[in-house]
């Protein structure tokens, strides 16, 4: 268990040297600037629009730091052949990609715990109170980042570039936020082959769409306790299950 914690902790040093995870905070508070200047002279409802656009922009910002920094974890190991050393030592594979994923996951809930505590105390300065609504949606957005980073480490040890890690990492990224639209092909009304395939990947796919609560939260509806739990569980149960396949995966990797 040493070795793993050895690897997160130098996983999450680089990873926080690493000058994109500068520049996507920079960005992302960027953002957040803006959002308050185009609430402070929208019509309507201003802090709905501040908060659902620092929102949403924080949801991408941490999409966009998962999708980089989790597809190139392995490769840059193999790049700086570096790998080489850590596996001839009494470090196993499964050790080494829970380790990763681990340290990026430290990383990832640094930074968006960082941009979270920005957006909450933009929307402080501008209402003049505390809102502790945007809570749930931060603690769901951390539940989708683990998700989403363990589909990254998943797909960086199938193929070899992180160019393609990463489109498939952002195709299941959309396609987990689109899952509701599934149960509309599972109507009798189409073929059975059709209904088939809605029902595998609606089972398959990462339920995304349930973790994002922001438009529900800015509508003033409360977010029940169980959605919490059942949060938390989904998402250790999906991570344990990709990490997993990550291992057998990356078992039978052959390095050259």
């Amino acid at each position: 268990m040493n070795r793993v914690w050895a690897i997160a902790l130098n996983t999450s040093r680089e990873s926080i040297r690493n000058k994109l995870l500068y520049s996507v905070m920079f960005f992302a508070a960027l953002l957040i600037g803006i959002a308050s200047a185009f609430g402070a002279v929208s019509l309507g409802d201003s802090m709905k629009f501040v908060k659902d656009f620092a929102l949403t922009g924080l949801s991408l910002f941490g999409v966009a730091a998962t999708v980089v920094l989790g597809v190139t974890m392995v490769y840059n190991e193999l790049h700086r052949r570096t790998i080489y050393n850590l596996l001839s030592k009494p470090v196993g594979r499964g050790e080494f990609l829970v380790g990763k994923y681990l340290g990026l996951l430290v990383t990832l809930f640094t930074m968006m715990l960082g941009m979270g505590i920005t957006v909450w105390l933009v929307a402080l300065a501008l209402e003049g109170r505390p809102d502790w609504s945007l809570v749930p949606a931060f603690l769901l957005m951390f539940a989708e980042i683990a998700i989403l980073a363990a589909v990254a480490v998943f797909f960086s040890t199938v193929v070899v570039t992180p160019a393609l890690a990463g489109l498939f990492t952002v195709s299941a990224f959309v396609a987990g936020r689109s899952t509701s639209w599934l149960v509309h092909f599972q109507g009798e009304e189409f073929p059975a082959t059709l209904r088939l395939l809605a029902v595998f990947l609606e089972r398959v796919l990462p339920r995304l769409d349930q973790l994002y609560v922001a438009d529900r939260i800015l509508a003033g509806q409360a977010i029940p306790l169980d959605l919490y739990l059942w949060a938390a569980l989904y998402a250790f149960s999906y991570v344990v299950v990709l990490l997993s396949a990550s291992f057998v995966l990356f078992r039978r990797r052959e390095f050259v």
